[in-house]
């Protein structure tokens, strides 16, 4: 009892003294007050607004609502967070600091209404040191400071980035720390790095060299005799060696040395399938009292790797094709202001897709990130957001350097990080195109930025690869010479979306390839998907599920038959904020894998068959939504026959419908699809894989069967959109649409008009606009419409129905120019002219000239909902008289009263 007890006390009083002395770090996340501009022009003005300020927990933005309303544009200023953190006064004779991990994009930080520092960036972690502001009260155990910090997300021409493809939220959006440490501690104020900096110049199976750059600060005013502890422990935690030098640090600076250990005889290497982790853990130990002052753990990844421009990317000495995505840090309804939680997810997703490669784009993100990275086995680059266009000033040229440099000493010890990447698509928006000499200077300024951040990297780095980003427009970057800068060139390439088809992509590729002798990485590519659009008749641009898979499945088999491709990201891992976008979903730019709230597409089964090699399958049905309507084969049978698609890495698969066998079918790809005919209401599927390890995946979706005749009129009644040829879940309400026909006799549909097409020249929706529609979130269904529809007619049994039809004027002449698109070549919209029309349902006119321009402006949700009784023998009969211009229609709903 004795010996426990005096072993008890030993922990204990080894635990008291590292706490004592050692690194103390937490969050100060909760219950800080916020307020917007407010007019406050100074820290001062602070108190008179505490009134109007409200409370909220960090991480936050002040741009989780504004970036998804119907609204243009979102709010870009300041806004001013503050809070008193307390502290034990015993801190006095310490250091603390503040260690911010992301402030949306310039942060000032006041201690008790002094300015203790400045942050130039929204994607980088900072420290602020904070002692010298406080005044700590003797007499009491603990004392008290205030904090305000003033972050600001305006436009700023010296601050990249100026422009991009997604949001640039507001906020102190990632945690608050407090740090504290003894007067000698590990630099962390060396760009917010942890002060220990790992490289292994040779790596071997049968060794491994390890490197160390240690930066000590000694804030005493007298130089400090310490001793400096290397450990390093290796995957199963056991200690493989250990250093120890004595030191001696002069006072008021960063002290730097260089510590060679022991190279680490046969190593376990690190890769995705064997994502083998070290631990280097060092210490600073008071060589006076033997007491720890500091401490510091990072990871260590034995692994080798190169970039042959013929052959592809070589890591532990063995050829590895990179496929992976790219990724934003948002989601949905809460924005860039995430919980590890999520981002932890994000990359088990990722891994569980049977990716090995991630584009941290287009800014460094959380550190929970690449620390995930490590631990699955996911190679991952990252990269400054310099992105798209350029401000010719030192300012500018300071502000990316620094960007860099933080980025780099912050992530430097990621076994995972390969390559480090800036100037995305830099001459997406090339300036002064009509003035030759000024173009010729601006992009020049732009080389010699290049050179700069490269030059930069190289001497921080020169154990990794670099890369820049094109669009795909060879010679707009070979011709200055942006491309000769960086070790690897990556290609952001979208044939087959915005511009041609998708079977100009060899061509495309080849032409660079013939031109570039670089290794080459497609950093992006990708097409919309609107979760909530699906169609029999895949085609480009029309947002459907389908079309999605069909685009990604032609670009995976090209990329995998070609070393020479090094590695690829798909744009993008998840759906994102971009507010400017006006796509299916409003102000979302919708290329992901997965949804803005990680629901799988599709898509992600597809890639997940294509690259799992463990035995996989997934029902397509899945990504339906609860329900789907459609119309019965023939008529009186009360069966659907549809199209299911099953994703799978196995040769064959059987298919259950309601436990009855639809057969066997072999997979082409890893696609098996069957003819599936659905019941009306609720209809299981299960699919097996046939042969070796046996795989299911069940599926329930409830299918409305419209019939053909009209004689029995469904209870749940109809939802059509109008002009189109895409089935549209409302997953708002779980209401299911199906796309337009034209009218049968003794059935129902439309008669007259043509399907809108947008009247530019090179547009590439088939059909359809792609404006937003103020009204709805239910874009689609308004983005559709029949102009010059007559009729619309139902042939009904008696009874009292109510209709409802949906309207929106799509010749609006605010129609967006995308500016990330550059093969829209025209520009012109056609004159506007106030079209006026007039509906009846069979003698009863429901609304007299309708003018949609006049009365409720352009892409504007309108409904109209009338009620009328038919009699026996009489139709059901929507007509639309036209009194200027031509009447449209872009959807409607019949429900039966009586």
């Amino acid at each position: 009892m004795k010996k426990h007890l005096l072993i008890f006390l030993v922990i204990l009083f080894s635990l008291s003294n590292n706490l004592t002395n050692a690194q103390i770090k937490y969050t100060v996340n909760e219950d800080w007050k916020f307020v917007k501009d407010n007019g406050i022009t100074k820290v001062e003005d602070i108190s008179k607004s505490k009134e109007k300020s409200i409370q909220v927990d960090i991480p936050h933005t002040w741009n989780d609502k504004d970036v998804i309303d119907e609204e243009e544009g979102y709010y870009r200023g300041s806004g001013w967070y503050s809070k008193t953190i307390k502290i034990p006064t015993a801190y006095k004779d310490k250091q603390v600091f503040l260690f911010f991990e992301g402030v949306g994009m310039v942060a000032e930080v006041y201690v008790n209404k002094q300015l203790a520092s400045k942050h130039i960036g929204g994607f980088t972690r900072f420290v602020v040191p904070v002692s010298k502001y406080v005044k700590f009260d003797t007499s009491k155990e603990y004392s008290t400071f205030e904090v305000i910090v003033k972050a600001n997300n305006a436009f700023d021409k010296d601050v990249p980035p100026l422009h991009a493809d997604f949001t640039f939220f507001g906020g102190i959006y990632r945690d608050v720390n407090l740090l504290v440490t003894e007067k000698v501690h590990f630099n962390i104020e060396d760009y917010a790095s942890n002060g220990v900096f790992i490289t292994t110049p040779k790596v071997s199976e049968k060794s491994g060299e390890v490197n160390l750059k240690v930066k000590i600060k000694n804030d005493d005013a007298s130089t400090q005799k310490v001793k400096l502890l290397a450990k390093v422990y290796a995957p199963n935690q056991k200690l493989v060696q250990e250093k120890i030098v004595s030191l001696s640090l002069k006072p008021g600076i960063s002290n730097d040395f260089d510590l060679k250990l022991n190279s680490v005889l046969n190593p376990e290497l690190w890769s995705p399938d064997t994502p083998n982790l070290y631990r280097v853990v060092c210490e600073i130990v008071d060589s006076k009292n033997n007491t720890k002052l500091d401490e510091t753990s990072n990871p260590l990844g034995f692994r080798w790797f190169t970039f042959d421009v013929d052959k592809g990317f070589f890591l532990n000495g063995k050829h590895l094709k990179l496929i992976g995505t790219n990724r934003h840090q948002d989601f949905k309804a809460i924005s860039n202001a995430l919980p590890d939680y999520i981002h932890v997810e994000d990359i088990l997703k990722m891994k569980a897709m049977g990716s090995n490669f991630l584009r941290i784009a287009h800014y460094p993100q959380d550190p929970i990130i690449l620390e995930m990275c490590d631990r699955l086995g996911i190679l991952a680059t990252v990269e400054t957001p310099v992105i798209d266009t350029v401000t010719e000033s030192e300012a500018f040229t300071q502000n990316c350097l620094s960007a860099q440099m933080e980025m780099i000493r912050q992530n430097y010890n990621h076994p995972s990080l390969i390559i480090w990447v800036y100037m995305n698509e830099v001459i997406l928006h090339p300036k002064f195109t009509d003035d030759k000499k000024r173009y010729d200077v601006y992009t020049k300024y732009i080389v010699d930025l290049a050179k700069k951040i490269e030059n930069l990297t190289r001497k921080e780095d020169p154990y990794r690869y670099t890369m820049i980003p094109n669009h795909n427009s060879l010679e707009r970057y070979q011709e200055p010479g942006l491309t000769e800068v960086p070790m690897i060139v990556g290609w952001n390439i979208y044939l087959g979306w915005y511009g041609g088809s998708y079977d100009l992509l060899p061509e495309n590729i080849n032409k660079i390839r013939k031109a570039i002798k670089k290794p080459m990485i497609i950093t992006e590519y990708g097409a919309g998907v609107d979760p909530r659009l699906h169609s029999l008749y895949p085609m480009r641009f029309d947002y459907s599920q389908e079309y999605g898979t069909e685009f990604h499945k032609y670009y995976l088999d090209y990329f995998m038959k070609n070393d020479f491709i090094a590695g690829v990201n798909v744009w993008n891992y998840a759906d994102f904020n971009s507010e400017d976008r006006v796509d299916a979903v409003q102000s979302i730019n919708n290329k992901g894998l997965v949804g803005l709230d990680r629901s799988p597409k599709d898509v992600y089964f597809f890639y997940q068959a294509s690259l799992l090699k463990k035995p996989f399958l997934a029902l397509g049905t899945k990504t339906w939504g609860k329900q789907r309507t459609y119309i019965e084969d023939k008529e009186g049978v009360g069966i659907s026959t549809m199209p299911v698609q099953i994703f799978t890495n196995q040769s064959e698969v059987e298919l259950f419908l309601n436990g009855k066998s639809l057969g066997i079918k072999k997979t082409e790809g890893v696609i098996a699809t069957f003819n599936v005919p659905f019941i009306n209401g609720i209809n299981q599927l299960i699919a097996k894989t046939k042969g070796g390890t046996v795989v299911e995946d069940f599926s329930t979706v409830q299918i409305n069967v419209l019939p053909i005749s009209l004689k029995q009129f469904p209870a749940n009644g109809f939802s059509i959109n109008v002009g189109d040829k895409r089935f549209f879940y409302d997953d708002a309400i779980d209401q299911a649409w199906m796309f337009d026909k034209e009218y049968t006799p003794g059935s129902w549909g439309h008669i007259g008009g043509k399907p809108y097409v947008r009247p530019e020249k090179n547009v590439q929706q088939p059909y359809g606009a792609k404006q937003t529609i103020k009204g709805t979130f239910n874009d689609p269904i308004y983005q559709t419409q029949l102009v010059g529809i007559e009729q619309y007619r139902f042939d009904v049994p008696p009874g009292v129905y109510e209709v409802t039809m949906h309207f929106a004027e799509l010749e609006g002449s605010k129609a967006k120019h995308l500016p990330y698109d550059l093969s829209e070549e025209s520009k012109e919209v056609a004159k506007i002219t106030n079209r006026t029309f007039s509906v009846s349902i069979n003698d009863k006119k429901i609304v007299d000239k309708l003018d949609l321009l006049g009365q409720y402006g352009e892409y504007r949700a309108v409904k109209i909902k009338g009620e009328i009784t038919v009699k026996e023998a009489e139709p059901l009969l929507v007509n639309f008289k036209k009194n200027v211009g031509e009447p449209v229609l872009n959807a409607i709903e019949i429900y039966k009263k009586l």
